[in-house]
């Protein structure tokens, strides 16, 4: 094993900040002191306790650089730019990749690559010191990617879309820091003395603490989803068979109000052709998790509710005559089903078949309903020690924030841990300003509820009051989405195009 090690983040391809002193970060198990050298300037870092930091002068932007790190062994990172780097924080519709929006976005994705956009995914080992003890948090490891190809379709969609605009007006290399989380709450980016501030108890964080304790929580949440899942199997059911009782149901809708486990949904259809090519079924969004068939063979599968059913299949496995779509729907709650608003066709070479209206229902098992655990991203200070503390100090032009959804059934005092987090992010990465994309409308279709929810709208209208509270920050509006049941709206262009209006102070294209 080498001697001398480069922190996780400084691999290949990354982006380090202009214009400020660039920080350099690694370890070192022989020599007092290491040589590093970038652009023909070399600095001496000494080592302490295994580690050292050195510490550039600022320079402009640039590309093609390569960073070297002379120790007991020489370790080399190539294709280095410096440019603007901004870290990209909060929940899904953050985290949400270019893939997620890619029909409704194609041309503008297709347009054209971008290798000097590179986004490094953040991906958390969680673990919550003892209290009173220290985050023994090392940068995590991860690759940079650039805005080309296939990787494109793995970045933050809001990210890769204020980026790209960004970048065609200044030519300067951007790097994405994306630590967003699906789920994650505001109080899992809060350290321990701010959560205290806001009045989040030491009850709440206590069962956390520990080594491997929030490893082990996951790996038994885990177990317990498997279990319930394989609980919701019955063996000897024919769906053939069952299909002769089955009951017809008028979807979209949630068909489904009084029982968790598993369903099926059938409906059959007629093609006056065989079907050639590449074939598409859309099956808007369904509750919760599904595996889909057309004519017996598996086309697709998801495992629970938020991501859009898009699958694709060979026009081979259709047929001239009668066809078959069967769902299998696994319904953790009690209440499931097709969400309304959602479009559901089968697109072949030759036509668009509506698949709305009439379907048949039977009910393969019922179980007691799954009983939801804590996700890690909802854990206080969880993300803030594997997230934010490995990059404290790594300089940045700005941060992006994308948070709310996950605390609107308890928004009291989000405003004053909006005002807490910001503050204290500005301590650990500079005083660089910050934009926040305020959440869109939502209403939960197993509510059945006709307007957003309460907590809801106060969530929206304290992130609107924010830039009054909080310095040198500004807010940008997500579109309403159509349907308002839609949480994670692939309309990600518009949030981009006001992210950039804003880090860049004019309005663009």
């Amino acid at each position: 094993m080498s001697s001398t090690l480069l922190a996780g983040v400084y691999s290949d391809g990354i982006v380090l900040q202009r214009n400020k002193d660039i920080i350099i970060s690694g370890f070192e198990d022989k020599l007092a002191e290491v040589k590093v050298t970038l652009a023909d300037i070399e600095v001496q870092a000494s080592v302490s306790e295994g580690r050292f930091k050195a510490v550039l002068p600022p320079m402009d932007a640039a590309e093609g650089l390569t960073l070297t790190v002379e120790g007991t062994d020489t370790v080399q990172v190539t294709d280095v730019c410096i440019g603007d780097v901004f870290m990209l924080s909060g929940q899904s519709n953050m985290e949400l990749p270019v893939s997620r929006t890619y029909d409704e976005n194609k041309e503008e994705v297709d347009a054209k690559d971008y290798p000097f956009i590179r986004q490094i995914y953040v991906e958390p080992d969680y673990g919550l010191p003892e209290k009173g003890g220290s985050s023994s948090c090392a940068f995590p490891g991860g690759r940079w990617r650039k805005a080309e190809g296939e990787d494109k379709m793995a970045f933050s969609a809001v990210g890769f879309y204020a980026a790209r605009r960004i970048y065609d007006r200044t030519n300067v290399p951007i790097g994405l820091i994306l630590n967003a989380k699906g789920g994650a709450s505001i109080e899992s980016f809060m350290c321990e003395e701010d959560l205290t501030a806001a009045g989040i108890r030491e009850d709440d964080i206590a069962p956390f603490r520990g080594e491997g304790v929030i490893k082990d929580y996951v790996a038994s949440a885990e177990a317990y989803t498997a279990s319930w899942r394989e609980s919701t199997v019955d063996k000897d059911f024919e769906i053939d068979k069952a299909l002769e009782s089955a009951s017809e149901v008028e979807l979209p809708g949630i068909a489904v109000k009084d029982a968790a486990g598993s369903v099926w949904f059938v409906k059959e259809f007629e093609l006056g052709y065989q079907p050639e090519g590449d074939c598409l079924l859309r099956l808007g969004d369904l509750i919760d998790a599904d595996v889909t068939y057309v004519n017996g063979t598996e086309v697709g599968r998801t495992e629970y509710q938020y991501p859009p059913r898009k699958y694709h299949l060979d026009g081979s496995v259709l047929k001239q005559g009668r066809n078959t779509v069967a769902v299998r729907l696994i319904i953790e709650l009690g209440k499931g089903g097709f969400v309304p608003g959602h479009p559901y066709f089968l697109r072949t070479d030759k036509e668009t078949v509506d698949l709305t209206g009439t379907w048949k229902m039977v009910m393969e098992k019922k179980v007691d309903a799954f009983v939801p655990r804590k996700m890690p991203v909802m854990i206080p200070a969880s993300i803030y020690y594997s997230c934010l503390v490995p990059f404290e100090g790594y300089p940045i032009a700005g941060i992006w924030w994308y948070q709310g959804e996950s605390n609107s059934d308890d928004p009291k005092g989000y405003d004053i841990k909006m005002a807490l987090l910001f503050k204290k992010m500005r301590e650990m990465f500079g005083n660089v300003p910050i934009v926040i994309v305020r959440i869109a409308d939502y209403i939960n279709p197993l509510t059945f509820a006709t307007e957003v929810p309460e907590g809801w709208r106060k969530i929206q209208k304290l992130q609107t009051e924010a830039a009054k509270l909080i310095r040198d920050l500004k807010v940008v509006d997500a579109p309403v989405p159509d349907p308002v049941y839609e949480l994670h709206s692939p309309d990600k262009s518009g949030i981009g195009e006001g992210i950039a209006a804003a880090v860049l102070g004019q309005d663009i294209i």
